[in-house]
């Protein structure tokens, strides 16, 4: 996800220059930084999706966090917006998984844990979501040709992506206060025209991981 890299080395490189030019008495920058920073998770958010070429519950739930932030800093509120801004996001993931679970069995976990088995001889895309949870989608039984997406989204839990040996793996996405991970036997002789999966992960205050085993 280049676009993604590109966003955050750019913001990096301007708080830098922002605190430089600050420390030297060129121009105070204390304030603008303090008050304007959650702009660049908003914006981390949008440039996601922008990658993606499409509307995904990640992404779309970073820039509904950027600028809740955003808000705050720029004392737009008169109170705490945090928690009801997490009680809305985990709303919309539960209205999002009951509307997609009509069509395409999209697991949804909240305050629990569950497994799901995939078995689709052609699959293409599907998705996975963790809400204060656990969820693994297991993709061991499935076949992709040449290849399919993943959109997993853990949100103070975990997700675990479990894959057969000789898939390729592209794991990328936004890990705010959460980590990402690919835990696979990589052993750098998958064949160039072995199937790739490709993970977008977002993790917030969570993790995703995608692995060949069940109890790593």
């Amino acid at each position: 996800m280049k676009p993604v890299r590109f966003w955050v080395g750019l913001v990096l490189v301007t708080l830098g220059v922002l605190g430089i030019l600050d420390a030297t008495g060129v121009l105070e920058s204390g304030d603008v930084i303090a008050s304007w920073w959650p702009a660049a998770l908003a914006g981390l958010g949008v440039v996601a999706m922008l990658s993606q070429r499409r509307v995904s519950i990640g992404p779309a739930m970073v820039t509904v966090i950027g600028l809740v932030l955003l808000a705050g800093t720029l004392d737009l509120t008169t109170g705490d917006l945090w928690w009801p801004t997490i009680l809305a996001i985990a709303g919309l993931a539960v209205l999002t998984g009951l509307r997609r679970q009509h069509s395409s069995r999209t697991p949804l976990v909240m305050f629990g844990g569950a497994t799901t088995r995939e078995q689709s001889s052609h699959l293409r895309h599907t998705d996975v979501s963790a809400i204060f949870g656990g969820s693994t989608l297991d993709l061991r039984q499935a076949r992709i040709d040449p290849g399919a997406t993943v959109d997993a989204f853990a949100l103070f839990g975990g997700v675990k992506v479990l894959v057969p040996p000789g898939w390729r793996i592209e794991l990328g996405g936004l890990p705010f206060m959460g980590g990402l991970e690919d835990k696979t036997n990589g052993s750098g002789k998958t064949p160039e025209d072995a199937p790739v999966l490709t993970v977008n992960g977002t993790a917030i205050f969570g993790g995703v991981e995608v692995t060949n085993t069940p109890d790593e």
